[in-house]
């Protein structure tokens, strides 16, 4: 999908005239879906999949991995397309 791109902070992402950048925005759309939490986003409280609170509880990586492919069919991706773009670090 195309949408406004964001800088790696988060920021809107502007080309050197000063015009916001659109492009692929997929990937980017799974990067936010991994940090936020549930309840932060008012359309789909349930959205986030809490993985600061899992990685505080000391939770594996099959967890990270389920957590995941909850979240992102929400918001009507599938997994097994970005797997292996996510870059999963736990304490296993």
């Amino acid at each position: 999908m195309t949408d406004i791109l964001l800088d790696e902070n988060d920021d809107l992402l502007f080309d050197a005239n000063g015009e916001l950048v659109l492009g692929d925005c997929d990937l980017q759309e799974v990067g936010i879906i991994a940090r936020i939490n549930k309840g932060e986003v008012k359309s789909d409280p349930l959205l986030g999949p809490n993985l600061i609170e899992l990685i505080n509880a000391n939770g594996g990586e099959a967890e990270v991995k389920q957590r995941m492919k909850i979240a992102l069919a929400r918001d009507g991706k599938n997994y097994d397309e970005y797997r292996d773009m996510i870059n999963l670090k736990t304490t296993e």
